[in-house]
């Protein structure tokens, strides 16, 4: 209701502003530029009472055909770029007349080009507003305030500016965006306003509004409750990249157990290899008493302990061979239970963190928000 009522107030008033110009002064001719040496504004554009005029009249006051001080708004502007001006102005005012907004904003953003003066925003201002661009109007009939009332030439007219940005604040929200993870980029409504780390602070229209925060390549959307004039709506995005929402985890806590099985394979392993080696020597006794017998020409008794040197070595060498086997089996058992057991990957939700990690209204006596934490 209170969009729609200012939407046909702001309608009507500019409607009003505007046909009053035609109705004001139906037949004065073209603005023209003015003389050399002269004010350097030129004379009046015949825009009627609603809409500014550049040009003062000379004569009228003389601050106002003095350069410098008297007239800030003319600092530093040259004759010939205030006349590209005040041409495009009135090629403005016949459109607007004509009820053709969005032609004649074109028209007055390129004269603010040439020359930023006062009476050339506040007619931008009048056409935003009935092209229903509240916030650009809003900005508009401000800037036509700067100076005062003079280069409006009416107190009507500084007046109206002041009571159009009255009513277009009810429709107007403002908001805060907060962001500290570094690279990330936001945007309002599809328009991108700043690469965080940082705060935006800016004007919106009364409504829902939807954050879009990027980061990694990433978007996150988030649609946020109805902004409301007045009270500033507060956001902060808390973002988290990929790594540091990732987890690892295992089948088993006993992470131990694995390395266990493999370094007892490889200790009986080594067992083995050291029964093997006292086989070996063994062996190496056995023949040595064998080549001691051959060479004396005296043959070798078949003693027992011969025989028994001999066997220490098979049953040695065999045992060597068993526990390889064992510890071979042991090892790759172990590394079975490392590869079922390896850390595995996962990613955790931001409000598993220590951080709560919602979106929720937040009120308070200075400022009506909500507080965000995004993830990707």
């Amino acid at each position: 209701m209170t969009k729609t009522l200012v939407r046909l107030l702001s309608l009507g008033l500019g409607l009003a502003l505007a046909l009053g110009t035609v109705f004001a002064q139906p037949s004065k001719p073209a603005p023209k530029p003015a003389p050399a040496g002269g004010s350097g504004s030129g004379s009046g554009s015949g825009s009627g009472s609603g809409s500014a005029v550049i040009g003062e009249k000379a004569g009228t006051d003389e601050s106002l055909q003095n350069g410098g001080d008297a007239r800030p708004w003319a600092a530093g502007v040259k004759q010939s770029e205030q006349q590209a001006a005040l041409k495009l102005f009135h090629d403005g005012n016949v459109v607007l007349n004509q009820g053709l907004f969005a032609q004649a904003a074109d028209q007055y953003k390129e004269a603010l080009k040439h020359w930023d003066h006062p009476a050339i925003h506040y007619n931008l201002a009048l056409a935003q507003s009935n092209l229903e661009q509240q916030i650009e109007a809003y900005d508009n009939f401000e800037a036509s305030l700067k100076y005062g009332e003079a280069p409006l030439q009416s107190k009507d007219k500084f007046d109206h500016a002041k009571e159009y940005m009255v009513l277009l604040s009810k429709a107007i929200g403002e908001v805060e965006v907060t962001c500290k993870k570094p690279g990330a980029k936001i945007s309002i409504d599809d328009k991108d306003v700043f690469t965080a780390p940082g705060t935006y602070k800016g004007k919106v229209k009364a409504g829902p509004h939807k954050f879009i925060a990027t980061l990694e390549g990433h978007p996150t959307r988030v649609d946020a409750t109805y902004v409301t004039p007045g009270a500033p709506f507060q956001i902060e995005l808390k973002l988290y990249t990929t790594a540091e929402l990732t987890r690892y985890r295992r089948k088993w806590d006993a992470t131990w157990m694995p390395y266990a099985v493999m370094g007892g394979g490889a200790a009986v392993i080594a067992t083995g290899g050291l029964l093997e080696l006292l086989g070996s020597n063994n062996y190496k006794s056995y023949d040595d008493k064998v080549r001691a017998c051959a060479m004396g020409n005296t043959g070798c008794p078949n003693s027992a302990s011969l025989n028994s040197t001999k066997l220490s070595g098979d049953h040695e060498r065999e045992a060597g061979y068993v526990l390889y086997g064992i510890g071979a089996a042991a090892v790759a058992t172990g590394a079975v239970l490392w590869f079922i057991n390896r850390p595995e990957a996962y990613e955790v939700r931001p409000e598993d963190l220590n951080e709560p990690v919602s979106f929720k209204p937040v009120v308070s006596p200075t400022f009506a928000g909500a507080a965000l934490t995004g993830s990707f």
